[in-house]
């Protein structure tokens, strides 16, 4: 593909999808846990994206599907989503464990913004949904498809890999300082992973799990911390 036509391929899909969600994060206000409605316009919206993406990628260039990730899933994988999955626990562990050893007056700082979680365990299978849509859509285009085209570009890896995960953690801007400390070391994570395996499914479905455990452990966590690391993280008062 040429350069010129792979920029601008880039460009529009990212406008399309993305940058109208990342210019209204000013917009977002400190609001309570995720409703139904809430969930259920993410998942609407973001299934046809993902696929519209997809047929881009792999029309635009005739490319295989195999191009792009989507390859057989293994008995090892699910080793390796599993690994993944915990890999981004460990990863965020020690921002956690800073933010509840600064002082009140720091943490509120690095922790202001939006949190999402759940109001209650009937939304879990909603969750479960919401968190594997996002995962498919989001590791499709900022490591399966990004990665791709920045490597047909000549871009070296590290600096794919830099500017993805950049791109990737500004769309956490809504949710305070940590959240996009947290997002850049997870983007760093999930690119590894996908340079390893090359393997859409792995990625998503292990960055899909995390947010829905993320979510899960909302409903249950906060009563079990510290009052001010559930205030700071959780934005519970």
């Amino acid at each position: 593909m040429r350069r010129s036509r792979a920029l601008a391929e880039m460009l529009l899909l990212f406008a399309a999808f993305f940058l109208p969600g990342y210019a209204a994060q000013g917009f977002m206000s400190v609001a309570g846990p995720s409703t139904d409605i809430l969930m259920l316009q993410a998942i609407i919206t973001g299934i046809p994206q993902f696929l519209l993406m997809v047929y881009v990628a792999i029309t635009a260039g005739a490319t295989p599907p195999s191009r792009w990730g989507f390859v057989r899933f293994e008995p090892r994988d699910a080793v390796r989503t599993t690994v993944l999955f915990f890999a981004c626990f460990a990863v965020v562990a020690p921002f956690i464990i800073l933010i509840v050893a600064l002082p009140a007056d720091v943490t509120r700082s690095l922790t202001r913004g939006y949190r999402w979680g759940l109001q209650n365990a009937a939304q879990i299978p909603l969750a479960i949904l919401f968190g594997i849509t996002a995962g498919y859509r989001e590791e499709f285009f900022f490591r399966s498809y990004l990665l791709g085209r920045l490597e047909e570009l000549g871009v070296q890896v590290p600096f794919a890999v830099a500017a993805s995960t950049a791109l990737f953690a500004a769309g956490h801007v809504y949710e305070g300082p940590l959240a996009v400390a947290i997002t850049a070391a997870l983007g760093v994570l999930l690119s590894g992973a996908w340079l390893r395996r090359r393997s859409l499914h792995v990625v998503a479905i292990g960055h899909g799990a995390y947010n829905t455990a993320v979510l899960c452990l909302g409903l249950v966590l906060p009563h079990a911390l510290p009052e001010a690391a559930a205030v700071h993280i959780f934005h519970l008062q």
